[in-house]
């Protein structure tokens, strides 16, 4: 007989993977114009190149540029999609999109085991599935597995760290704890993100200090930092030469105004480019009021933080900080005139979007008894998962028009020499019995 634990489980088991299911379809059709893109941004060759390189040294995974971060594990992943897949970008995409979909399943199941409302963690997996809030850039990008990567690796930390503290009294040897510590580690081989996860852990014992009964600084978070100061100092020792260089490192008022803007991003995120030269009279007219719209927005944001902070309850205060924490470390970067990298809204829009589904799901059950009415508070998620497949469709043409770019098509030529080379070398021993001649470095 199946006891009750094991039936518990597969009962589990059967609807994440339904619930994956439909994920996985809602991501597809979201990003279905996406699925036929090649190759356009640097970073995609850069790290084609890099796995190319892979294949004549495996020390090639730990060695980064100058303008690099040192990410031995998304050279790594990138250099298994490599080896499946060659040149054939479309597998790229659907890739991403994988990786995507099972992303918005742990926002899922972030959500539900710290507020333990169904419905707004469906409408919030829902959400993010149809990238709102940060309307899907990094899974436009082939090389953009790095964000879905580390944001993955954020979420399942996070995840079991939280279900330990709540349901295993924060117990050092749970195997929830150590699959933290372990998760955690690898996000460090990634991106450097542990000023995010750390903030989000101390967010998080704080506001749920009355459900843990443990203090903000405790052992187990102590020895999360622990490990991330241990890694810091291993990696300032063993690699000064490997942070990234991309943007110029700033601080002062330009930081305010950057974590004001990225904010802002989330909810307006028409910017002066091709999307808007591209569009319609009607985003041209609403774009020229996009600096009376800023500063409105952003006051509208300002204003429910606080009230949020006063009033809500300690799930979607967690969420707010939870906004704030992770938008926190892109806004030393410098970018030209009002233009932002949306993104790095990727792990950002979680908050939001979580924010977004508690509203209108608690909007809703106060009209319980409006029969249709009740529905009228769902029109503001739809209004962003439209604005988002608008976003996404502009960004594709503008993507696809990159990609015929007379540069794109000089590195694309490049790397398919290079390819071609290295399966020639490859199959000559295949045809002729003979060793393969080692490259020289």
């Amino acid at each position: 007989m199946v006891s009750g634990n094991t039936s518990r489980g597969l009962h589990v088991l059967r609807n994440s993977v339904l619930l994956y299911g439909l994920l996985l379809v809602t991501s597809l059709l979201v990003f279905s114009l996406v699925r036929n893109n090649t190759f356009w941004h640097s970073a995609d060759f850069l790290y084609l190149e890099q796995s190319i390189g892979v294949d004549r040294s495996w020390d090639d995974v730990f060695v980064s540029a100058p303008y690099q971060p040192f990410q031995p594990l998304v050279k790594l992943v990138f250099y298994v999609e490599y080896k499946l897949f060659g040149l054939d970008a479309k597998k790229y995409y659907l890739f991403n999109i994988l990786i995507h979909s099972l992303n918005a399943l742990f926002v899922y199941f972030l959500v539900v085991t710290l507020l333990r409302d169904r419905a707004i963690a469906y409408l919030s997996s829902f959400l993010f599935a149809c990238a709102v809030g940060n309307y899907g850039k990094a899974v436009m990008v082939v090389s953009g597995i790095n964000d879905l990567l580390i944001t993955m690796l954020t979420l399942v930390t996070l995840l079991l760290y939280f279900r330990n503290e709540l349901q295993k009294g924060g117990r050092m040897l749970s195997g929830w704890f150590l699959g933290s510590v372990v998760f955690f580690v690898l996000g460090l081989l990634t991106k450097a993100t542990s000023f995010s996860i750390l903030g989000c852990m101390l967010a998080f014992h704080f506001f749920f200090r009355a459900e843990t009964k443990r203090p903000v600084f405790n052992r187990t978070f102590l020895t999360v930092a622990i490990v991330a100061v241990t890694a810091l100092i291993a990696k300032l020792v063993f690699l000064p030469d490997t942070s990234a260089r991309e943007n110029l490192v700033i601080f002062g008022p330009q930081v305010i105004r950057n974590f004001a803007s990225y904010l802002v991003r989330m909810v307006f995120p028409i910017h002066g480019s091709n999307l808007v030269a591209d569009s319609g009279p009607a985003v041209q007219f609403v774009y020229k009021l996009a600096t009376e719209i800023r500063v409105i927005t952003f006051l509208c944001i300002l204003s429910y933080s606080i009230f949020g902070f006063l009033f809500a309850n300690r799930t979607i205060r967690f969420f707010i900080a939870w906004t704030y924490i992770t938008v926190t470390p892109f806004c030393f970067f410098d970018f030209p005139r009002d233009w932002l990298n949306i993104q790095y809204l990727y792990l950002v829009s979680v908050g939001f979007i979580m924010i977004l589904s508690s509203g209108t799901v608690f909007a809703s059950r106060l009209l319980y008894q409006r029969r249709w009415r009740r529905f009228i508070p769902y029109a503001l998620p739809l209004f962003f998962v439209l604005l988002s497949q608008f976003i996404i469709s502009h960004l594709d043409k503008n993507y696809e028009r990159l990609a015929t770019a007379p540069q794109a098509q000089q590195m694309t030529q490049k790397i398919r020499m290079k390819y071609d080379a290295r399966e020639k070398r490859t199959d000559s021993p295949k045809r002729t019995g003979e060793r393969a001649p080692q490259d020289s470095r």
